[in-house]
C-alpha cells in the first residue's frame, strides 16, 4: 500500500471521470479473429480478407447519445498469428481535423488491450502521430502503428503482442474519435458497445467500467493471464490508522460532452468517513442549471450531456497539484452503499433511482499533474428522461428549472475489503501485541533507571555520569524504535525520552561546575605608573649622579691646582 498522498485539483480529477454506470452487457461482446500475418504498412494485406468486418456504427453513450448510424464510419479487420494481433482499420471521413490541443479531440483511432493486467491505450491520429495515454513502453513491447490518408479518409494498421490470455481469448476494444472544427463530435464503436466511452477508465481487470469486448484468438494458446487475489488487505500496527482516517465524497455535476469544457458542480460536496453514514440532501432552484446545457453545446440537442452524482475518494488517491508523474498506477478498492435516490421537481412526480452497494477499484492515472479514474458516476439524466418522457431539450428547458431536491444516504462500508468489524477484531489483537511490546521495553527502562541512580549520586565522578547518560540515550532510542505504532509502548518510550532529557540537563550542569574558572588578567595601572615613575626616578638619579661626579672632578682639580700653587710659592722663598 502506498501511502497517503496530498489533495490534487479535484475539479480536474473529476473532469475525465464522469460517466454513466450501466456497463454489464458490453463486457459480453465476443469477436473472432482469423489466422494470418500482415506487414504493418497501412495497406490491407490479403491476410485480412478472411476476417470479419467490424462495423463502427454506435455513437458513445456520453459522446453521442448512443445513436446508431445508418452507415458505418469505419470498419476494422482483425487477424493473429502465434505472437501478434494485427488490426487494419479504415475510417471514412472527408474532413480530417486536428485543430484541438486535446489529442482525443483530433480525428484518430484508439486501441485498448491488457498486458500483465495493465491497460495499454494508444491513440493514432490520421497523420501517423501516436500518443500513449498508458503503456508508454509500447514500442519496447514490439507494437507497431502506421497511419495513411486515403481517398475517403484514413487507414490505421496496428500490431500488438498477444498477452493476458484466458480460455484462448484476450480483452480489447477499439474506438474512433470523429472530430470537426477543433472539437470531438462523438466517439464511435461497434454495435452494442456505446458505453465504451468509459474504456479509458478500465485500468486493470479489477476496476469497474468493464466495457471492453473479448477477442477469441485463432489457434491454440495457453493461459497467460495472472489472476489477482481478491483478498482483504492485511492489517498491521500502522495501516489500520490510515484506514480509519479515510473518506469518500459525493457531488452532483453537469458536463456537456461536445467540447468537455464546462464541468460544473450542481450540488454541495458531501463527505463521509470510513465506517460512517451521511444523509445527503441538495436543494435546487430555477437558476441552478441556467445556461449549463444549450442547443450549441449539445450539437442541436443530439449529444446527451453528463448529469450525474459523482462518488469518489476524498484525498487518498490524489497527486500533488504540481506533480507531473507522482504515484501513477496506485489503486485501492472502496466499498460503499447509496440508498434509493429521490429526485423532486415542482409539477412532476418524484423520481426514484434504486440504491446499490458497490465495490470498485479506483486508480490514479497521470494527466500532466492530475488524476482520473478515481470515481463512480450515478447517471440521473437517463432516469429523468425515462420517467418524464421528455427529450433532452425538454429536460433542459422544462424539468431542470423545476427541480427542487436530490436526496439519498451514503455509507463508506469498507476499504480494501476491510470492514469496521475487522478493525475491531484487529484492535483486540493489537492490544495484546502492544502489551507484549510494552513488556519487552523493561530492559530499556531498567537501563535508564540505573543511569538515573548514577547521575543523581553525589559521589559519582563526572566520567561515570557521562557514561551513564550515553547508555540511557541509547536505551531510550531503542525503546522508541521498538514501540513504533503500539500506543501503550509508545507512551512508555516517550516517558523514557523525557527522563533522558532531564538527566541530560543534570549532567550538563555537572560539566559546567567541573570546568576551572578562567584567570582574568586586569591591566595594573598602578604598577605601570610605578614603573614609569621608577624609570623616571632612575633616569633622574642617573642625571644627578653625573652632575655630582662632574662637581667632584672639578673640586679635585681645583684642590690640585691650589696645592701646586701653594707649593710653588714656598720654593721661591
Amino acid at each position: 500500500m502506498k501511502r497517503l498522498i496530498g489533495i490534487i485539483c479535484v475539479v480536474l480529477a473529476m473532469t475525465m471521470a464522469m460517466t454513466a454506470i450501466s456497463f454489464a452487457a458490453t463486457a459480453d461482446i465476443v469477436n473472432e479473429s482469423v489466422e494470418g500475418t500482415a506487414t504493418v504498412d497501412g495497406t490491407k494485406d490479403e491476410a485480412y480478407d478472411a476476417a470479419t468486418a467490424l462495423e463502427f456504427v454506435q455513437k458513445g453513450s456520453s459522446n453521442g447519445g448512443s445513436e446508431v448510424l445508418s452507415e458505418p464510419i469505419g470498419r476494422a479487420y482483425i487477424i493473429n498469428d502465434a505472437e501478434w494481433v494485427y488490426v487494419w482499420f479504415e475510417v471514412y471521413d472527408d474532413s480530417l481535423d486536428q485543430g484541438s490541443a486535446n489529442t482525443y479531440e483530433q480525428d484518430s483511432v484508439e486501441f485498448f488491450w491488457m498486458d500483465n493486467n495493465s491497460k495499454y491505450q494508444l491513440r493514432v491520429r490520421y497523420d501517423g502521430s501516436i500518443s500513449a495515454d498508458t503503456g508508454s513502453d509500447w514500442a519496447d513491447k514490439g507494437a507497431e502503428f502506421v497511419a495513411v490518408e486515403t481517398d475517403n479518409g484514413f487507414a490505421v494498421e496496428a500490431k500488438f503482442p498477444i498477452t493476458d490470455v484466458k480460455d484462448n481469448q484476450i480483452e480489447m476494444t477499439l474506438q474512433i474519435n470523429a472530430c470537426t472544427d477543433g472539437s470531438r463530435d462523438y466517439t464511435c464503436y461497434i454495435l452494442g458497445n456505446d458505453d465504451a466511452d468509459n474504456a479509458y477508465q478500465r485500468t486493470s481487470r479489477d476496476t469497474d467500467y468493464d466495457v471492453w469486448w473479448t477477442l477469441t484468438l485463432a489457434g491454440g494458446f495457453e493461459d497467460t493471464r495472472v489472476e489477482t487475489a481478491d483478498l482483504p488487505m492485511e492489517l498491521d500496527a500502522s495501516n489500520y490508522q490510515t484506514i480509519q482516517g479515510l473518506k469518500i465524497g459525493a457531488q452532483a455535476y453537469g458536463q456537456e460532452n461536445v467540447t468537455w469544457s464546462n464541468w460544473t458542480s450542481v450540488g454541495s460536496y458531501t463527505s463521509v468517513g470510513y465506517g460512517e453514514s451521511v444523509d445527503v440532501s441538495w436543494d435546487y432552484d430555477a437558476y441552478t442549471f441556467d445556461g449549463l446545457f444549450t442547443e450549441e453545446n449539445t450539437s442541436g440537442w443530439t449529444v446527451n450531456p453528463a448529469l450525474a452524482i459523482q462518488i469518489q475518494d476524498d484525498g487518498y488517491l490524489t497527486l500533488p497539484e504540481d506533480s507531473q508523474a507522482g504515484d501513477t498506477g496506485d489503486s485501492a478498492r472502496f466499498t460503499f452503499t447509496y440508498s434509493d435516490i429521490t429526485i423532486t421537481a415542482e409539477g412532476y412526480d418524484d423520481i426514484v433511482i434504486s440504491g446499490d452497494t458497490v465495490t470498485t477499484r479506483w486508480t490514479i492515472k497521470d494527466e500532466g499533474g492530475w488524476t482520473s479514474g478515481t470515481s463512480k458516476a450515478i447517471d440521473i439524466l437517463a432516469p429523468i428522461m425515462e420517467a418524464t418522457g421528455l427529450d433532452l431539450q425538454g429536460v433542459v428547458e422544462q424539468y431542470l428549472p423545476a427541480m427542487t431536491n436530490v436526496s439519498f444516504s451514503l455509507s463508506f462500508d469498507a476499504f480494501e475489503l476491510v470492514y469496521p468489524e475487522d478493525i475491531d477484531a484487529f484492535l483486540v489483537e493489537l492490544d495484546a501485541e502492544d502489551e507484549e511490546v510494552l513488556a519487552s521495553l523493561q530492559e530499556y527502562i531498567d537501563r535508564v533507571d540505573a543511569a538515573e541512580e548514577i547521575i543523581n549520586n553525589s559521589e559519582s565522578t563526572l566520567e561515570e555520569m557521562e557514561d551513564a547518560l550515553d547508555d540511557a540515550k541509547k536505551a531510550a532510542n531503542r525503546a522508541t524504535k521498538a514501540a513504533e505504532d503500539y500506543p501503550k509502548a509508545e507512551a512508555a518510550a516517550q516517558e523514557l525520552q523525557d527522563r533522558v532529557t532531564e538527566l541530560t540537563a543534570t549532567v550538563e550542569a555537572a560539566q559546567a561546575a567541573a570546568e576551572p574558572a578562567e584567570e582574568v588578567v586586569e591591566e595594573d595601572t598602578t604598577s605601570s605608573s610605578d614603573s614609569s615613575s621608577s624609570s623616571s626616578s632612575s633616569s633622574s638619579s642617573s642625571s644627578t649622579g653625573v652632575i655630582v661626579g662632574i662637581i667632584i672632578v672639578i673640586v679635585v682639580i681645583v684642590v690640585v691646582v691650589v696645592v701646586v700653587v701653594v707649593t710653588g710659592k714656598k720654593k721661591k722663598k
